[in-house]
């Protein structure tokens, strides 16, 4: 389990690897059809850009990214996301995040919101992110761990794991919700919220998930202590890739009768690794 000013770092870290881009019904996908090789293609996209093809206008402006004319690729990226294209809207985003555009950081919170709103995935684990930089604002925490929360009610399983640890109790300080507070009810602390978000995230093979889920077994975090159910998380992770659950298992340092007795111990655990029954029931 991570404080949320660890989480930070731990996401800017990982924010490349996060996820492929799915979106909900208000927004239109539009794969990148354009040719670059076939120079007959690109007058007949651009007249059907002209005409209103969302996805033909979205196609334009990948091309004048490509040619690094950022401004004409701003120009037909807003065509699309102005019809609910909301990767189109994602990639200005990205430009102005990149410094390719002119213009202070309020132009891309502006397209990323746009994006969002519309379901893509990506841009709300960017506004996650953007969330996370003041862990301490109790507000700007609520508003990370509900853009983490709709890309993980998507599917998105490194928001799933980074909205779980942000609902441990113990790592959440004071809390204050007033009267009617609908947002901070929702996102205040809750081990049962916890447990079932990395739960999810555990199930998809997700390490860090796996790593955390173990450390909830062995100090009875939301759940009763359970050493059997830690040990075979603690080796899941490790074999999924986790440094710290590798680190954890690493006995080379203790005496040869130390290793033996662990080596016993773990050859009366006979059931696999499974997440408790509270995490599966709870509705987050």
């Amino acid at each position: 389990m991570f404080p949320a000013h660890r989480l930070t770092a731990t996401l800017l870290a990982s924010a490349l690897l996060l996820c492929t881009a799915t979106s909900q019904a208000a927004s239109t996908h539009c794969p990148v059809t354009l040719d670059q090789s076939d120079q007959h293609s690109l007058p007949a996209l651009l007249q059907q850009a002209i005409a209103g093809d969302a996805c033909a206008q979205f196609n334009i402006g990948y091309h004048f990214y490509t040619q690094q004319d950022y401004p004409e690729s701003e120009r037909w990226y807003a065509e699309a996301a102005d019809q609910g294209v909301a990767r189109a809207a994602f990639e200005i985003a990205m430009l102005y995040r990149d410094k390719l555009l002119p213009g202070d950081d309020s132009e891309r919170k502006r397209w990323l919101n746009q994006a969002a709103e519309q379901g893509l995935v990506l841009a709300q684990v960017e506004l996650g992110i953007d969330y996370l930089e003041n862990p301490g604002d109790q507000d700007e925490r609520f508003q990370a761990m509900h853009w983490f929360e709709q890309a993980a009610l998507q599917g998105d399983i490194q928001s799933q794991y980074l909205l779980g640890e942000l609902y441990w109790s113990r790592d959440s300080g004071v809390e204050f919700a007033a009267s009617g507070d609908e947002r901070a009810i929702h996102f205040s602390s809750s081990d049962s919220k916890a447990l079932y978000w990395i739960c999810k995230a555990a199930q998809s093979n997700h390490a860090p998930a796996q790593f955390s889920l173990s450390q909830a077994y062995g100090t009875g975090s939301g759940m009763p202590l359970n050493r059997d159910q830690q040990q075979l998380w603690l080796e899941v992770a490790a074999r999924n890739g986790s440094e710290k659950a590798k680190a954890q298992l690493d006995d080379s340092d203790l005496a040869w009768y130390t290793r033996l007795e662990k080596w016993g111990k773990r050859q009366m655990i006979d059931e696999t690794a499974k997440c408790p029954d509270s995490a599966l029931e709870n509705d987050a």
